[in-house]
């Protein structure tokens, strides 16, 4: 479905802009599974609320058309601006 409407998968999901709370770094290697276990020990660890937004770049960018998003400036990249916007990083 991304393919074909050239988006990223939270554009499936919602047409409304989501300002992250956590700029999230995955490995392509591991399982979704794990992945999602992580998150959810972040989150209980943190106690953080049902509503804490998480940018993570194989969601929030349009995987199709990566080559528009890599620029040789990377402030201008959606890594740079979520990084900005999240309150924290997890790794």
């Amino acid at each position: 479905a991304t393919k074909e409407n050239d988006c990223a998968f939270v554009e499936l999901l919602t047409g409304e802009p989501q300002k992250p709370d956590w700029f999230v770094s995955h490995w392509w290697g591991e399982l979704v599974r794990d992945f999602i276990m992580c998150v959810e020990e972040h989150v209980s660890r943190r106690k953080l609320s049902d509503e804490s937004c998480f940018w993570v770049c194989a969601y929030a960018n349009r995987q199709h058309s990566l080559a528009s998003e890599v620029t040789a400036d990377p402030r201008k990249t959606s890594f740079f601006k979520a990084l900005l916007l999240s309150v924290g990083v997890l790794l």
